[in-house]
């Protein structure tokens, strides 16, 4: 579901679009005194650094720790993983950047500037983790109105019974189980029983997926069932047999 969200449909592109932009705006943004080299070449050095930061964190830190709640470890994993990517900053920064383009010269482990680095490293992959949290809420929004739309659907779901010389209109959802004897069928409700003079396989091909056949005689509204084990199915207040050819379908 996430490909409406890539330009073109493509992950690829979309990423390498992202970090093209996101490259020639910071590069602009901090150029100081019209040093747009040094500052590109800055924002070149370092890029690296922030894209391991951004990917670790949407696709290791997001769906292992936070997606499943486990709070405390993401939180520690986040600041770790900040750490990290501060210490590789200062360092390229120091060893690719300085000797280069500095004009006074720097202590590798300066605290103040391993913190800015760290708070440089943090803005961007927060910025990335918002879009991609955000996505994530779409989707489960997008997953769940589809699913309130099939039960809606299932729901308005209406059966034809022809029995008496009459046709019923019957909600699919009101129906419990049905039970084939012969030439016809009884299609059980909870508060009446419509008896209609067609197979029993014919009555499951008018019925949504809802419904399974557990038994040469018997097709039940799994929506109905309060209980089951290896021999019968419990439906309202009735038991139901599981046929013996029918358990592999039903277990899976």
């Amino acid at each position: 579901m996430m490909k409406g969200y890539y330009v073109f449909g493509s992950r690829v592109l979309t990423h390498f679009v992202f970090w093209l932009l996101y490259y020639l705006l910071f590069g602009f943004i901090w150029a100081k005194n019209g040093n747009y080299l040094a500052s590109y070449f800055l924002e070149f050095v370092l890029l690296p650094i922030r894209m391991l930061g951004v990917y670790f964190m949407i696709y290791t830190l997001i769906p292992k720790y936070l997606q499943k709640r486990r709070i405390k470890a993401f939180v520690l994993s986040y600041a770790g993983l900040l750490i990290v990517c501060g210490l590789l900053q200062r360092l390229f920064t120091h060893f690719f950047y300085e000797g280069f383009f500095a004009t006074e010269p720097t202590e590798i482990f300066d605290l103040s500037l391993i913190l800015r680095s760290i708070i440089l490293v943090n803005s961007t992959v927060l910025f990335v983790s918002a879009i991609k949290i955000a996505l994530l809420w779409f989707e489960e929004q997008d997953r769940h109105r589809a699913w309130v739309d099939s039960r809606e659907t299932a729901k308005k779901d209406t059966l034809q019974i022809k029995a008496e010389k009459r046709t019923f209109r019957v909600d699919t959802d009101d129906i419990l189980f049905i039970e084939g004897l012969g030439n016809y069928v009884t299609f059980v409700m909870k508060n009446e029983k419509i008896v209609s003079y067609i197979s029993l396989k014919e009555a499951l091909n008018g019925l949504p997926g809802d419904f399974k056949r557990i038994h040469k005689s018997f097709i039940v509204n799994k929506n109905h069932i309060r209980s089951y084990n290896y021999e019968d199915v419990q439906v309202g207040e009735h038991f139901i047999p599981i046929g013996r050819s029918y358990r592999s379908e039903l277990k899976m």
